[in-house]
């Protein structure tokens, strides 16, 4: 399924019903009261999480939506009935903003909780019959009262994603490689930087049944914070997860400044949120079949020297994937 993040969208709520200007009108009563019902409210606009619901696709290809509206009442004292709410499911991770009028927008919900509903369109009251205006000066009251309008908003969707560890990089770092050496996910490999265009995620569950989500987050390069690249546009599904593995290829390292690469991509998160940098990461050099052993036993005589906690893995050939997992899992459930 392809993966969209955000969709912007318009929702209205019902219009109230209005109601009724009615009298009473029986074999022996020729001039009875007034007896008209009152209108239905107009239904509301909800938006609710759903666990299934993966993307926001939907909503780009669908960009109103309009709850039910109120019904009108009735004689002898029927009230209409009320529209029907409209509910929008949404995933998990969904942050939604209105739009004002002045083209700024503010945060109307953040919902991250299966279940999760927030009303963002009231409906409108339905107006009242005509037997709500007899009084004693009053005691044929022609007029009731018309329905309100319903409300309507101009939103935007985004999600972001919520995962328990996100893999960082930069560009080409073998991130997708890993995330389909660990789990089920297929994402599309390529050896070009940017073969991951859109995040993905991989669900990883051991033995005893406990599951952890993995998100591949698109590389990042030089100035993604400040929208080189793609990075400015995926930095904040980096957000909610609770730890980041951090890859980098031996391509990318040199014995010179072996943990140049690791600092850059710290960088740009400093940039982006300080927060960000203050997460949990598992630091991984990728690809180590690429080095002779000699080589590479003397990069990791400088991690030690350098007090780097580094994993030497090889996603291509599955060397070395299990202690990152056994390192991260501890992180995420401790």
């Amino acid at each position: 399924m392809k993966f969209v993040d955000e969709a912007v969208i318009t929702v209205s709520s019902g219009k109230g019903g209005s109601g009724c200007v009615s009298f009473r009108r029986e074999k022996y009563i020729p001039r009875g009261g007034p007896d008209g019902g009152d209108g239905g409210k107009g239904g509301d606009v909800l938006l609710r999480v759903r666990s299934d619901k993966l993307t926001l696709y939907d909503m780009r290809l669908q960009k109103h939506y309009a709850a039910e509206n109120g019904r009108p009442g009735k004689g002898q004292g029927k009230h209409g009935r009320s529209g029907k709410d409209l509910v929008l499911d949404v995933p998990a991770g969904t942050v939604v903003y209105e739009w004002a009028e002045d083209g700024s927008r503010s945060v109307l919900a953040d919902l991250s909780q299966e279940g999760q509903t927030v009303r963002v369109v009231r409906g409108g009251r339905g107006g009242k019959g005509n037997t709500h205006f007899k009084s004693s000066t009053m005691r044929t009251p022609r007029f009731a009262q018309p329905g309100e309008a319903g409300e309507e908003k101009k939103l935007s969707l985004e999600l972001k994603l919520i995962a328990d560890v996100g893999l960082i990089g930069l560009p080409n770092a073998g991130k997708s490689t890993f995330l389909s050496r660990v789990s089920a996910a297929r994402p599309e490999i390529g050896a070009y930087p940017f073969t991951t265009l859109t995040p993905k995620l991989g669900i990883v569950q051991d033995d005893q049944g406990q599951r952890m989500v993995i998100a591949d987050i698109p590389g990042l390069i030089e100035g993604a914070h400040s929208g080189h690249g793609l990075g400015d546009q995926f930095l904040k599904h980096v957000q909610r997860t609770r730890l980041l593995i951090h890859l980098l290829s031996l391509e990318d390292l040199s014995l010179d400044d072996p943990w140049a690469g690791f600092d850059l991509v710290n960088r740009e998160l400093e940039s982006s949120d300080p927060k960000l940098a203050e997460k949990k990461q598992i630091r991984v050099v990728n690809k180590i079949d690429l080095w002779p052993l000699e080589k590479l036993r003397e990069l990791q005589k400088q991690a030690e020297i350098d007090n780097v906690p580094v994993f030497f893995i090889s996603a291509e050939y599955s060397l070395g994937l299990e202690e990152v997992l056994r390192a991260a899992k501890n992180i995420v459930s401790g």
